[in-house]
């Protein structure tokens, strides 16, 4: 303890102060962080989405029908065609947003011999 500043009082309030001028930004740090979790599970599901949709094209079912069903509630099928000689499909999906970012998606593409 010091003479020219007995009992710490003249740093009463700092930390709250800093917290406030710092926590904004962890904030927007948090939301990127989680906005490329969404996107990343976004991939997967596509992914699975568009292996479900080829199985479904090679066995003559709805790859639309199959695409939708594989997703889970959240995404929403935003592009699917069929490709190539043998029963390819490519699926095309929304990632949601939960930060101010661009709009993205995710494009997977999957063909069943």
């Amino acid at each position: 303890m010091s003479r020219r500043n007995p009992g710490g009082r003249g740093d009463r309030g700092q930390s709250s102060l800093e917290f406030a001028l710092l926590a904004p930004v962890l904030l927007v740090v948090g939301l990127y962080v989680f906005q490329v979790a969404v996107a990343m599970w976004t991939m997967t599901s596509t992914g699975e989405a568009t292996r479900e949709a080829a199985r479904a094209f090679s066995l003559g079912r709805s790859p639309e029908a199959a695409a939708a069903a594989a997703l889970p509630g959240a995404l929403d099928v935003a592009g699917l065609e069929t490709i190539g000689p043998g029963h390819g499909v490519r699926l095309t999906v929304q990632v949601p947003r939960v930060a101010p970012m661009p709009a993205m998606r995710v494009t997977r593409e999957v063909v069943m011999p």
